[in-house]
């Protein structure tokens, strides 16, 4: 479905946020062709630069999330996790809350686990909805209490009397959520 209130909040994003954070981009590229520019700021200004075009990314990927006039899950995956997506197996559509769930899981999958496959499968069994989002990663996650991402998933869970599970594979974490149906 349409929401004009998100498109309008993209729309927001991509004119202002994302619009400076290409402006600083190119300032930090017009220093770098600088010729006398030392070696060690040289370096650091690299660094900015790949973490400017990183958050850019995720700015993007956040509007393009905003603006899906579709809430299909398979298509938002793809969004979010790129080549990184090796196998969706979508035996149970979701509703609003549960996708927002396995969004979130994919995120943190893409955001710091160092993973380069992941999979996604939601599934009946035993009158549970159950999302698995697995990666190849650190096989480790940390539940922050300035990190809002997993406190929501927890938090959501938790309304729908589910249950949420960090298993350790070899490598990488499989984050299995199971709601009652």
């Amino acid at each position: 479905m349409n929401n004009p209130g998100a498109n309008q909040i993209a729309r927001k994003i991509h004119d202002g946020i994302a619009q400076d954070l290409v402006a600083l981009g190119y300032r930090v590229d017009q220093a770098l062709g600088e010729p006398e520019l030392p070696k060690t700021t040289r370096l650091e200004l690299r660094n900015l630069r790949f973490g400017i075009t990183d958050l850019i990314e995720k700015v993007r990927r956040e509007i393009l999330n905003l603006r899906s006039s579709t809430s299909n899950l398979e298509e938002v995956a793809q969004a979010i996790c790129g080549t990184r997506l090796t196998k969706i197996d979508l035996q149970v559509e979701l509703d609003e809350q549960l996708q927002s769930i396995a969004v979130e899981l994919l995120r943190n999958a893409v955001s710091h686990s160092g993973a380069s496959v992941i999979t996604l499968r939601t599934h009946r069994s035993n009158a549970l909805t159950i999302i698995e989002v697995c990666d190849n990663g650190t096989g480790s996650f940390q539940m922050k209490s300035d990190r809002f991402g997993l406190i929501g998933v927890s938090e959501t869970v938790a309304i729908y009397a589910g249950k949420i599970e960090f298993i350790e594979t070899s490598p990488g974490l499989l984050v299995r959520v199971s709601i009652p149906t």
